[in-house]
């Protein structure tokens, strides 16, 4: 029997996966920052692979159309950013484009004119993308100048990516209203996916272009993507024929880490585990419905071969659904995620550190608190590095109820404040007081009935 604070603790947990905002809520920025936001440059993955995503993301879309040509700018890149709802994430469109910069070598940087820039930033409200997009943070247009515009044209008449020649100017719709967590994911994603690769790839394990959301920042892969579309063999126009003949060469260039590497064996994209995990992600599907899908989602993954980190994902959304109903099942869910993770991308990845915060919860109310301890302290980096500043207040909230629990009182309100420090960072700050996210971390910490 899982004691009842552990489901109180995990309920928690699958509650501060989506994140939700109360409606209306306004949040204020904390003035907590990650440090250095640079990766290192290169990715020690066989250059061959690498040409395949790169062709696969470059050429086609999420809606499964393909590019007869490659997309991207012929000319520096200028970014507009004035909603005032916007200005407290100054610093991380600053970090972003700095990256951009030195880690893809792409001409960008920040303008004050709209009618100068390539790409506008426009803060809109989360319920109006709900209305075009209900299961969406944010989302780009190209071919528009503002939201305004966007909503003047009929959806027949708007510009699609599949029909453009090369980039001459965006729009990104980022919803203010929401926590800053996703108003910072939603840049990362939305600014560098604006620059060319427009597709998202569930096989992707380390890119930020991949619906599963565990990325929060664009990667050491996404940069040199990037780095790749903007060298001077690709041109807007070319066919994929084209930049295939050339794209090998590039790598091998650009990444002398993935130069010689054997190719490996990879699982395909696979559209009916795309499918079924997108149900099981939405909001807009029942819960019955989403718990069918997750189960459905990881029957494929585990016939895919080799099987890979969409098996963890759909454990981990399978545990998450399937809590309330059967607690027991969803710990063996977690664990099993949790192993997956850890033995295919190691203790420093994001994916290990997501699955890692249900584990430490298992523990804590298994009264293993060693043991709790020991997870948090141990996935607290990769969840830094990943910037999932969420993510990192959930592992030192149950490290401090461990700690509390070993009478630890000194070290266990040291743990609590730095909770409270980074939930602020994420969540956003209302009138001094920590919206409703940050109490669902508080109840992790309440003595649950016996």
């Amino acid at each position: 029997m899982i004691p009842l604070r552990t489901l109180a603790l995990l309920a928690a947990l699958a509650a501060l996966a989506g994140c939700a905002l109360p409606e209306g809520e306004r949040r204020t920025i904390s003035s907590v920052r990650f440090g250095d936001t640079s990766r290192p440059t290169g990715v020690a993955r066989s250059n061959a692979d690498l040409a395949e995503d790169f062709l696969d993301l470059t050429f086609a879309l999420e809606s499964g159309e393909t590019l007869k040509g490659m997309l991207r700018y012929e000319r520096p890149v200028r970014v507009y950013m004035q909603s005032p709802a916007l200005q407290g994430y100054r610093h991380d469109l600053d970090a972003l484009l700095a990256r951009l910069r030195t880690e893809a070598g792409i001409d960008i940087a920040e303008t004050g004119s709209a009618a100068q820039a390539q790409i506008v930033i426009e803060a809109v409200p989360e319920s109006q993308i709900a209305r075009f997009f209900p299961d969406a943070a944010c989302f780009i247009v190209p071919g528009v100048t503002n939201w305004r515009d966007f909503l003047r044209q009929r959806p027949e008449a708007r510009t699609r990516w599949s029909t453009q020649k090369t980039l001459t100017h965006a729009v990104i719709f980022l919803p203010p209203d929401t926590t800053p967590q996703d108003v910072r994911d939603c840049l990362n994603e939305e600014i560098t996916q604006a620059l060319g690769p427009a597709n998202d790839l569930y096989r992707l394990p380390d890119s930020i272009w991949n619906d599963d959301n565990f990325h929060s920042s664009a990667t050491s892969f996404d940069m040199l993507i990037l780095r790749t579309l903007y060298q001077p063999e690709f041109r807007s126009g070319m066919t994929r024929a084209e930049a295939a003949a050339e794209v090998q060469q590039v790598l091998d260039r650009v990444n002398p880490q993935g130069r010689g590497l054997p190719s490996q064996k990879r699982a395909p994209e696979s559209r009916a585990w795309a499918g079924e995990i997108e149900t099981a992600l939405s909001q807009q599907a029942s819960r019955e419905e989403r718990l069918r899908s997750a189960v459905s989602a990881t029957r494929i993954a585990l016939e895919m071969d080799p099987p890979d980190q969409r098996l963890g994902v759909s454990l981990l959304t399978l545990g998450r659904l399937s809590l309330r109903r059967d607690p027991v099942a969803a710990a063996q869910y977690f664990t099993d995620a949790y192993r997956l993770f850890q033995q295919e991308f190691g203790d420093m990845d994001i994916r290990t550190a997501q699955a890692a915060v249900h584990v430490s919860a298992l523990a804590l109310g298994m009264e293993q608190y060693d043991l709790s301890i020991e997870l948090a302290d141990r996935h607290v980096p990769a969840a830094i590095a990943g910037q999932n500043a969420i993510l990192v207040a959930g592992l030192l909230s149950i490290k401090a109820e461990a700690l509390a629990d070993l009478g630890k009182t000194d070290s266990a309100e040291e743990a609590r404040l730095d909770s409270l420090r980074w939930a602020r960072y994420g969540f956003g700050d209302n009138s001094g007081e920590l919206a409703r996210e940050q109490a669902q971390i508080t109840a992790m910490l309440t003595p649950q009935p016996k």
